[in-house]
């Protein structure tokens, strides 16, 4: 199994941050590009399902949350649209003088290959969520 783990240091609080994965308005207005048009359905309780799509971008994805430790920790399950591979997240929050350090660790990927293209997805996401964070 691989794993990868990421963190950035956001100017938000916890509770600002953890809106920003909980709450569908929120959720699509950083995780995809804005081009892509994304829903997004989510009930962040423990065993609530969790849906991201993007009919332009012709993907979408979903899981379960296994953990809701509001506002320090989430996690849940990750299936792509057509796949059958399932993957676990974990997001931790973590006060920061002026902020929050957020932790994203993503597991039980297959191969290299394929923690290597999450890697890339998830500094692509985190990047925007860097940069709405005076909005976030």
């Amino acid at each position: 199994m691989t794993r990868i783990e990421i963190s950035r240091t956001l100017a938000a609080d916890r509770e600002r941050v953890w809106r920003a994965f909980t709450e569908p308005n929120e959720f699509v207005s950083w995780f995809w590009p804005p081009r892509f048009q994304s829903t997004a359905e989510l009930d962040a309780r423990v065993g609530g399902s969790w849906r991201l799509v993007s009919e332009v971008a012709g993907m979408g994805l979903s899981g379960v949350f296994a953990a809701v430790d509001e506002p320090e920790r989430l996690v849940f399950t990750w299936r792509w649209d057509g796949e059958d591979e399932e993957t676990l997240v974990t997001v931790t929050l973590t006060p920061a003088a002026g902020g929050t350090v957020l932790t994203v660790v993503h597991e039980r990927f297959a191969d290299d290959a394929e923690a290597d293209s999450h890697l890339q997805g998830w500094s692509d996401c985190l990047d925007r969520l860097t940069d709405l964070q005076r909005t976030v």
